[in-house]
């Protein structure tokens, strides 16, 4: 949940992010987790992001994040390359690569690799963007009880938002992805 500007070698981008997935009935995956009782239309799950500027328009960052009431935790990191910074005139153009893995569940062996395309345009206090993601999802499970195949899956999703800095430091972001799974994020943070 940020835009394609690099923070620049003294920048640090520091939140709480909130990520709600959009849990459709429709779909078998989400009956085998959920029952027909329970009142859930979406997922929230919080999560924790730190970002870090370095040199030649280039961005570090991990997070964190667990879901309320289970094991499940996840980590996960990502390096941001600016092809270009953006100034008044032109956009910030970025590719990023970040990777995930799932713990908590010793049955299975879950991790991500994912690699975006970003477009971000500063005005003022707004910052919209938008973007393209390529993810690969990778699982592997050992359970004595089932035995299932090793599954391989690149899955395309696009996503929007909107960043907003109403006072100096402190930044609100809003993000929709729309893909396989649609999920809805709201970040509060220090950018500086």
């Amino acid at each position: 949940m940020s835009p394609a500007e690099p923070l620049g070698i003294t920048g640090f981008d520091v939140a709480a992010e909130l990520v709600l997935t959009d849990i459709d009935d429709g779909k078998k995956y989400w009956k085998a987790i959920f029952s027909d009782k329970d009142p859930y239309s979406y997922l929230p799950v919080p999560r924790v992001h730190v970002q870090k500027g370095l040199p030649f328009g280039i961005d570090i960052g991990g997070m964190y994040t667990y879901v309320p009431n289970t094991n499940i935790r996840l980590w996960g990191v990502e390096l941001k390359y600016a092809i270009l910074k953006g100034n008044v005139a032109l956009p910030a153009i970025a590719v990023r690569g970040a990777f995930s893995k799932l713990e908590g569940v010793d049955e299975l062996d879950v991790n991500t690799q994912s690699i975006d395309l970003m477009i971000s345009k500063g005005f003022l206090m707004f910052t919209p963007y938008a973007g393209v993601t390529a993810l690969r999802v990778n699982t592997k499970e050992h359970s004595d009880l089932v035995n299932l195949d090793d599954e391989h899956n690149t899955i395309y999703r696009g996503f929007v938002g909107l960043q907003i800095s109403p006072l100096p430091l402190f930044v609100i972001n809003a993000e929709a992805s729309m893909g396989t799974v649609k999920q809805y994020g709201l970040k509060i943070g220090l950018r500086f």
